[in-house]
């Protein structure tokens, strides 16, 4: 993939538009607090010299990528290469399904190695990085900061995660990964997967600080703009979460033992992070910016902000499932408990929401379409949850299967919803991700499709486990309708991956700027120039008053 198709903008113009002098020119009374980012970020006196070496030749222009800490580069290559990778583990929940419907007749003993590495590739090379990429841009931009926190820890985050997650893929195409036969293989797989996930804990922790350290002089935590405060929630949870991944793959890494006891390891101690509760912290960002996008729709403040606020760092605290790792704690009390707590956070956020639809005329595109479904996909996914706690309060009796068979079927439910949440962001930011809009058409092709598809994924699998329990396998049709719907998912992000692309290509041919606020959006990103790059506003930054500034700005006309 040329990574340029992603940047849109000569790196050359780049760094000299990112110079010292003209970051602090609008940081305003933030010039001490952003002064070490600054500093990390580029110097003036290396400025010249980087746009004369970019006149040379190809090879410098890669040295300035390799080395470069503007936050919108980092999480344009985020979001392309994480679009890439969501394709390519889909294709593997294809062939799986597949290998079911032929009675294990494609991919024959890889088949459970497959399956396990597909899933954790879905989540850590797909879904999580793609939500990242998009907080990587668009909250700098929100808080009205010049820079991400640590930019150059960034930059390290994402080729650390591209890099790892490479010879992860690496290690699965060995017969490693997770339920390969290969001993090697599957050591590499091991410590390829504890690596790529301290790689996705830096680049998180980059943007939680931001939200942390870099808000404009006003701007409380109980102002900061939703999106970006589900993403300080979001990194709380991840980090945390992954602290205790990584804290087991080093445990089987140090038993050094043969590949079956790799997979030992997986199974019963890193398999808890495709079920839930730990599962649902893909969901934070999503909830973050169904909030933003609701409000630009019905251009209405949300009534209780602080109150929205606390319902999405509920639901973030709910999702924390590190202390879930064995598969014996969903036949306990406090499992039932913990799912029927997670359903209220979200409800309320959705009664919240519908007031202001209600109240408001909302202008429909593929931002809200998409925004509201990855919601209802997050139901399902609670749904699911209260069924396997029904059997809790049956005391394990009122199935004649064990209920953790359906958490394949929940982490689909939450994926997709994660996955159209961050198509419809997509959708809903780019011209500032790729400087020009998003067509429409295309985009709500793509958020409807996603959903969909994981839904019904979901669903199948959630229904042949009821079917298979009680006798009746009919493993072979529930194998090709997997496969099916998995490909309608596929297709929907092949099309979030063609109309960004077609963004990023309209923003290279198009003469003249492009739109800086289409949707006559509420909150500073829609401040900055389009395409966004770091360091760059068009107008002074006021005190901050409210979550909404601008709408504070059209108020006082």
């Amino acid at each position: 993939m040329n990574p340029d198709v992603f940047l849109r903008v000569p790196l050359s113009d780049v760094v000299s538009s990112m110079t010292a002098d003209r970051i602090l020119s609008y940081a305003g009374s933030n010039q001490e607090g952003l002064r070490m980012a600054v500093t990390e970020t580029t110097s003036p006196q290396s400025a010249p010299d980087s746009i004369a070496s970019a006149k040379t030749g190809q090879p410098n222009e890669i040295l300035g990528l390799l080395g470069s800490g503007d936050h919108t580069m980092i999480g344009r290559l985020f979001i392309g290469f994480s679009l890439v990778f969501l394709l390519g583990s889909l294709t593997g929940r294809i062939l799986v399904g597949i290998d079911t419907g032929t009675n294990n007749g494609l991919l024959g003993g890889y088949q459970q190695m497959v399956t396990n590495s597909s899933m954790i590739t879905l989540i850590f090379l797909g879904v999580l990085p793609l939500l990242l990429g998009v907080a990587m841009v668009i909250v700098p931009l929100q808080i009205g900061s010049p820079s991400v926190a640590l930019p150059r820890a960034a930059a390290l985050s994402l080729w650390g995660w591209l890099i790892f997650s490479t010879v992860f893929l690496t290690s699965m195409v060995l017969d490693g990964g997770f339920g390969g036969a290969d001993t090697d293989a599957a050591r590499l797989g091991n410590v390829s997967f504890g690596a790529l996930l301290l790689a996705l804990a830096l680049g998180i922790i980059c943007v939680g600080t931001t939200v942390i350290t870099h808000r404009h002089e006003g701007m409380t935590l109980a102002r900061v703009p939703l999106f970006s405060w589900s993403i300080l929630v979001s990194a709380a949870i991840w980090v945390t979460t992954i602290g205790a991944a990584v804290a087991f793959v080093l445990i089987g890494h140090v038993l050094n033992g043969g590949a079956a006891d790799y997979f030992t390891n997986f199974a019963g101690n890193i398999s808890w992070l495709t079920r839930g509760p730990a599962v649902f912290m893909l969901g934070i960002p999503v909830l973050g910016m169904a909030a933003d996008v609701v409000v630009t729709a019905t251009q209405r403040r949300l009534i209780n902000y602080q109150a929205m606020q606390a319902l999405i760092a509920t639901y973030g605290i709910l999702s924390f499932g590190a202390w879930a790792v064995s598969n014996s704690v969903i036949d306990t009390a406090l499992w039932f408990l913990w799912t029927l707590g997670i359903a209220l956070p979200l409800l309320g956020l959705l009664g919240g929401f519908a007031d202001s639809l209600r109240h408001g005329k909302p202008r429909v595109n593929a931002a809200l379409v998409g925004s509201i479904l990855s919601l209802i996909n997050l139901l399902g996914a609670v749904v699911i949850g209260l069924i396997m706690s029904l059997n809790t309060a049956g005391k394990g009796t009122l199935f004649d299967f064990g209920t953790a068979a359906l958490a394949e079927a929940q982490m689909v439910f939450v994926v997709a919803a994660a996955v159209t949440g961050a198509v419809a962001g997509l959708a809903y930011w780019s011209v500032k991700i790729w400087g020009t809009e998003a067509d429409d058409k295309l985009a709500t092709a793509s958020v409807v499709m996603s959903d969909i598809g994981g839904g019904l994924l979901g669903t199948i699998l959630a229904v042949a486990v009821f079917v298979q329990g009680s006798g009746d396998t009919g493993e072979t049709l529930f194998g090709w309708l997997a496969a099916g719907s998995a490909l309608v998912m596929l297709a929907g992000i092949a099309v979030a991956l063609v109309f960004s692309l077609g963004a990023s290509a309209s923003a290279q041919d198009e003469d003249g700027e492009a739109p800086e606020n289409p949707f006559d959006g509420l909150t500073l990103e829609w401040q900055t120039p389009s395409p966004a790059m770091g360091g760059e506003r068009t107008a002074e930054i006021p005190l901050i008053e409210s979550p909404y500034p601008l709408l504070d700005e059209k108020e006082g006309e």
